[in-house]
């Protein structure tokens, strides 16, 4: 199957997008605060949330795309 048309592959690619996304805007706040600036420590737990938060998500999406449909299929029952 092609991971174009598969959605566990399109979900954890888009994952990925907005854990590197937030990653992201970590190190921006870690640059602002070296330069000196007071950045919101507010602004440091959102983000630290939403990146754990996205990282569970892949974390989940990994583990249906490891296990068998049928697996999934008694599980959900």
């Amino acid at each position: 199957m092609s991971s174009n048309h598969n959605p566990v592959l399109q979900n954890l690619r888009h994952l990925n997008q907005k854990f590197e996304e937030v990653t992201g805007k970590l190190n921006d706040f870690n640059r602002r605060q070296a330069d000196g600036e007071m950045p919101d420590p507010n602004e440091f737990t959102a983000l630290l949330e939403k990146q754990s938060v996205a990282k569970s998500a892949m974390s989940a999406q990994f583990n249906l795309l490891q296990k068998p449909l049928k697996t999934v299929l008694n599980e959900t029952k």
